[in-house]
């Protein structure tokens, strides 16, 4: 810190502007927390304030993904059943003006260390960031999210190439894909939303793929301003739910398992899940198709079957509805789709699933030969869940960093607290439901148990409170314990931290479900079990 750097007084910082932080910076104001929040981009929206890549969307249909709060459930008009990443920006605009956020933020401002200071009652979090301000506070909640530090993989020559690149999180504006020929790097959900704007409009497009996306139908639609007023009086209701499902979603399984119905029913359920589109078919599904080979290889095969007859050149259906199933159903999040396999079909789009050799400066090289491109779209996804917690800097009592803590493997209290770290919150990171649930209403949840854990430290004068590590250990066990149960852990997913060479293999994500790990930190609360807590100076 220089000497004629600022240093800013709060009681609470949050970093990440995205769902959780600006709801937790409304929280904590009506509660009387002097707050302030910071993020590095240039706008809030979170991940919505970098995703402008071409055919960027959410998979999660509205009024779902949004804020349960009436003054905003209630003003925003949503045009699509799933919106665009430009919808998003406008509902965060929207949210922005209605909740008057903008007087508590800091956009453009990065957090670079993060530095608890243990004094006798009157222990303070020391935050310096990139233009060295340092922001001083009792609690620093990180809220930065599963998805912002960019993974991208270091292909030899890469610095040569002379076109057009970009990271789907790093998208370069205004560019248009019109009569250029395009490359796409990678098969998750931004690949497919690249393919489905790029082959109608590039000269050529070339998908690069490891595996194959078992993607899902999305159908997506317009929605008219007469329909969001209809329905508009069910809104509360259907957020309301929505805390109590395992996934914050309106969709439910069937609680049966995948052979205990007849031939018959089973694909009258498949059916439905189906043209409902979206996650309806797979968590709409049975309950064991995550649990027994044989279920879910049925689950496989039916998938196949409604896809296949969308892709008619049979060395692209080979590589992108293969016959041997690539990996089991339901272990890689689900991605949703429009026309991404018809644009495949399309005679100027070639797949490949050719390993990657090098760049040259004017296109790439593979095993299968070179080829030029004006524009690579590299759609390699984060090092997700865990990358962004560990971009900060953040170290706790003694000197300990958390990426030391974590060496070994994650470990967490309930997925928002870690042990020789306290007064430190975690939203919406690892051993949570975070990615295997809906973003806003999982958030909520979480963000009014922090405002309640804050409110009862302040009420109870507790200078710092901190998981204890026996319950960290208990907690990281059951995490594991869950996931083991399931086939997620014998894929390679970023569910399991496998997408990122060196990254220890283990599953990042709590898979009990919002209500069991809501249910978990209501009762944690009381009497502050499974915490150490310390006096604050009178």
């Amino acid at each position: 810190m220089s000497a004629t750097a600022s240093r800013i007084e709060l009681d609470v910082l949050v970093i990440g502007g995205g769902f959780g932080g600006c709801y937790l910076l409304k929280q904590l104001r009506e509660n009387g927390f002097k707050t302030k929040l910071i993020d590095a981009a240039p706008r809030l929206g979170g991940v919505w304030a970098h995703n402008r890549y071409p055919g960027a969307r959410v998979d999660v249909e509205m009024p779902c993904y949004s804020y349960s709060d009436p003054a905003i459930l209630n003003s925003f008009i949503w045009t699509e059943r799933y919106p665009s990443d430009s919808e998003l920006r406008r509902y965060f605009d929207h949210v922005d003006k209605v909740w008057d956020l903008s007087r508590d933020v800091e956009c453009n401002t990065q957090a670079v260390q993060c530095t608890y200071q243990e004094q006798s009652g009157n222990s303070r979090w020391h935050v310096e960031v990139k233009s060295g301000e340092v922001y001083n506070c009792k609690w620093l909640v990180s809220a930065t999210g599963t998805s912002f530090k960019q993974y991208i993989p270091e292909w030899k020559n890469m610095d040569m190439y002379r076109g057009v690149i970009g990271h789907s999180s790093l998208w370069p504006e205004n560019i248009d894909l019109t009569n250029k020929r395009v490359a796409i790097i990678g098969a998750g959900s931004t690949a497919l939303q690249v393919m489905q704007e790029a082959a109608k409009v590039a000269t050529s497009v070339t998908q690069y793929i490891r595996t194959p996306n078992l993607a899902l139908p999305m159908r997506q639609r317009q929605i008219s301003e007469d329909e969001i007023y209809a329905y508009r009086p069910q809104f509360p209701h259907l957020m309301k739910s929505l805390r109590n499902t395992p996934a914050g979603l309106p969709t439910v399984g069937q609680g049966k398992g995948t052979f205990d119905v007849s031939d018959e029913e089973r694909r009258t359920i498949w059916e439905e899940g189906w043209k409902r589109g979206g996650f309806n078919w797979s968590i709409g599904g049975f309950s064991d198709t995550l649990l027994n080979r044989e279920a879910n290889k049925e689950a496989y095969k039916f998938w196949r079957e409604k896809t296949l007859p969308r892709v008619k050149d049979q060395k692209k259906a080979a590589l992108l509805i293969p016959e041997q199933q690539p990996y089991w159903v339901g272990t890689k999040r689900p991605s949703l789709e429009q026309d991404y396999y018809e644009c495949c079909d399309r005679p100027n789009v070639y797949i490949t699933d050719s390993p990657i050799v090098e760049f040259t400066e004017t296109g790439i090289v593979s095993k299968d030969g070179e080829r030029p491109y004006d524009i690579v779209a590299i759609c390699t996804g984060y090092d997700a869940v865990t990358g962004g917690l560990r971009t900060m800097g953040i170290t706790g009592r003694d000197g300990l960093a958390l990426d030391d803590k974590w060496q070994s493997g994650v470990s967490t209290h309930l997925g928002m607290m870690v042990n020789g770290f306290p007064n430190l919150y975690i939203i919406y990171g690892p051993q949570a439901p975070t990615s295997l649930a809906n973003g806003p209403p999982f958030l909520e949840l979480q963000v009014e148990w922090i405002v309640e854990a804050l409110k009862k430290q302040r009420d109870e004068k507790l200078d710092s409170v901190e998981a204890k590590q026996s319950e960290e250990d208990k907690w990281k066990q059951q995490t594991a314990d869950l996931a083991n149960m399931t086939l997620a852990i014998e894929t390679n997913s970023w569910y399991m931290g496998a997408n990122v060479p060196g990254k220890k293999r283990e599953f990042l994500i709590y898979m009990g479900g919002v209500p069991t790990w809501h249910s978990a930190a209501v009762d944690a609360l009381e009497g502050w079990k499974g915490f150490e807590t310390s006096k604050a100076q009178l």
